[in-house]
């Protein structure tokens, strides 16, 4: 079983009383040391530190993602939920990036980005980004996008569907995260603009994506805008599948299946008297001659 310790709380999505069902998460994405539990938790990793190399994530001691580099995404690792350790070091000397405690809630499902940069110079400081992956699974034919900024040298942005008025974010400033907005799936050209009130700054750059059906999404906008040498990377959007979950509430047949069942069947309190009393007790009247018609 794979564990995570104090400082850092990871939130998630919690269902309580008897009207909400537990959500059920996308099992195809998600994988588990063992049965998940009503406690089990859901994390993986983003790299989108820009100017770190590749690093590996131990939990515990132990490593559980090896040798990911800017853009990428682990799959989602099942863990326990409580307090655990976080160490990520670079893959190929050892070095320490970041080494901390976390403290994880149970029933969560949480991205953990990689971000900011390692250099002494560095304008944004290098630290993790907890982001709760909470996509609700979309409509047929639908699809959710939300994007995270973490791209240490780019101003707010916004993202606008090319030839449409589509707003995928608004206003978006670094180590902000976007709320899942539902578009018909399908291929898109999404621009990544400088922010303005009405969204329409200068295209920065554009991205061509394939949304499906039902599925969730995030952008992670990483690398420099204005590089300096060919050492830097330059800004991308990394799109990566999220986990998505589904809530199934109590119909109103259910409601009243389960009022039927509780109301009591009244008891027929009326004596069925046995045969041979009833036989003793009734009489039977004798009959009565009746003339055949003529």
């Amino acid at each position: 079983m794979i564990l995570l310790a104090g400082s850092v709380v990871v939130s998630g999505a919690t269902f309580g009383g008897p009207a909400a069902a537990a959500p059920a998460l996308q099992q195809q994405q998600l994988q588990a040391d063992g049965p998940s539990t009503q406690e089990t938790s859901y994390l993986r990793v983003v790299h989108a530190s820009a100017d770190a190399p590749a690093v590996d994530v131990a939990l515990d001691n132990e490593t559980v993602v090896s040798g990911i580099e800017l853009g990428e995404a682990s799959d989602y690792l099942a863990i326990a939920a409580g307090d655990h350790r976080l160490t990520i070091t670079a893959a190929e000397t050892g070095d320490v990036v970041y080494d901390a405690n976390v403290s994880v809630e149970a029933r969560s499902v949480t991205t953990i980005a990689a971000s900011g940069e390692i250099g002494e110079n560095a304008s944004q400081p290098f630290a993790p980004l907890f982001i709760r992956d909470d996509a609700l699974q979309p409509a047929e034919g639908e699809a959710a996008v939300a994007v995270a900024h973490l791209s240490p040298d780019a101003p707010a942005v916004d993202i606008t569907v090319e030839g449409s008025d589509t707003v995928v974010a608004d206003n978006v400033s670094y180590a902000g995260v976007s709320d899942y907005v539902s578009v018909p799936a399908g291929e898109y050209t999404l621009e990544i603009r400088e922010a303005t009130e009405d969204n329409d700054g200068e295209v920065v750059t554009t991205v061509d994506v394939s949304l499906e059906s039902g599925s969730a999404y995030t952008g992670y906008a990483v690398g420099y805008l204005d590089a300096e040498n060919d050492s830097e990377p330059e800004f991308q959007v990394s799109l990566v599948d999220d986990a998505t979950k589904s809530v199934t509430l109590p119909s109103a047949a259910d409601e009243d299946d389960e009022e039927t069942n509780e109301t009591e069947t009244p008891t027929d309190e009326t004596e069925t008297p046995a045969d041979d009393e009833a036989d003793d007790e009734t009489e039977t009247p004798e009959a009565t001659p009746t003339e055949a018609p003529e």
